[in-house]
């Protein structure tokens, strides 16, 4: 079992960005009656698909994927389920398009800053404890808050992918169904069982463009596809190397996933999310949100440099400050190479 300690990470800040809208009424959130905390049945390790030892000591976390398993309750479900579509309705015209949809709204993100349930469910301490012990390594709720949540909404038209082959720009996360199954046919969650180079190489892309959802296709014997049983059902994933997608439905219905986004606690693992790709979102104060991440684990490596009982040779003290600078420093990279880019 994974030792977890729930501080320090990062709170949701007091004063959320004015573009945002809050809901005006929603359910509560209710850790002891919304959580059923079930372990899943299996796991596929980054060794299945093919990546190295090496791979996986950059962030610790040997787990690729698992296979669905529940987090909420059946009333937790069914609360989740009144604020999706709470937020579908105040949200449409002001939510996001992804390119080649024809659809009006496909995905809703900053759902911390517009929805209380949304931000308590996704800073439960409980389910970052749970998803540790998934990981085999300590998790807490994303550093940028931005990140924290995403709503999917199924397309409007049945030509139209749920999803395209992709990997994310975070590193860790859950893709969890927030409505009846039994309310729409197809729409599987499919993951291919290879890298992501393997996959860029296959779909005839650079393994950096693997994020920008490939409409092509990749052989059905290298992947696998999984149906949740019911709403608040999840699959784990480590993100940013499992390619995937959610496949065509075959029937109109209200296919909506949430996929709340987690980064490891240890500010020394690798900086695993694409803040490259990020930095160009459209969202409200993502500049501050890279500010706020960059300042977390910079200040966490500063701060273990004032132990008393650290030794005191100059050579790994400077090496050291100059690894702590490195999040901050590229924090101020992309910051200032978004402002130079046309508007």
């Amino acid at each position: 079992m994974t030792a977890f300690d729930p501080v320090p990470w990062l709170p949701v800040p007091s004063h959320p960005p004015e573009a945002y809208q809050p809901l005006k009424a929603e359910p509560a959130f209710d850790p002891s009656r919304d959580l059923q905390l079930t372990k899943p049945e299996r796991s596929w390790t980054l060794l299945d698909l093919g990546y190295t030892e090496d791979d996986v000591a950059k962030t610790g976390c040997p787990i690729a994927f698992t296979t669905p398993f529940r987090i909420l309750s059946e009333e937790g479900a069914a609360r989740l389920e009144e604020v999706v579509k709470l937020l579908r309705e105040q949200t449409q015209g002001g939510g996001f398009e992804r390119a080649q949809s024809n659809s009006r709204l496909v995905y809703v993100a900053g759902g911390v800053y517009r929805s209380k349930f949304l931000r308590d469910l996704c800073n439960s301490v409980d389910v970052a404890a749970f998803l540790s012990e998934v990981a085999q390594i300590p998790l807490v709720p994303h550093s940028l808050p931005s990140q924290q949540i995403y709503i999917n909404y199924p397309p409007t038209h049945l030509d139209e992918d749920i999803d395209r082959w992709h990997a994310d720009s975070i590193g860790f996360d859950y893709v969890m169904l927030a409505t009846d199954p039994t309310s729409f046919e197809g729409g599987e969650f499919e993951v291919f069982l290879g890298t992501v180079s393997e996959a860029a190489e296959i779909l005839g892309v650079n393994a950096a463009e693997i994020n920008l959802r490939v409409n092509r296709e990749l052989p059905s014997n290298r992947t696998f596809q999984f149906s949740f049983p019911a709403a608040g059902f999840a699959v784990f994933q480590q993100g940013f190397r499992v390619v995937h997608r959610g496949r065509r439905l075959s029937k109109p219905g209200d296919r909506i996933t949430v996929v709340p986004g987690y980064v490891a606690q240890d500010p020394y693992t690798a900086e695993v999310n694409d803040l490259e790709n990020i930095s160009t979102y459209p969202e409200p104060a993502i500049e501050a949100e890279l500010v706020r991440h960059a300042a977390w684990r910079s200040g966490q490596k500063l701060h273990r440099l004032l132990d008393p009982d650290r030794p005191q040779d100059s050579i790994s003290q400077r090496a050291a400050l100059e690894e702590a600078l490195t999040d901050a420093l590229e924090a101020l990279r992309l910051i200032d190479s978004a402002s130079k880019k046309p508007l």
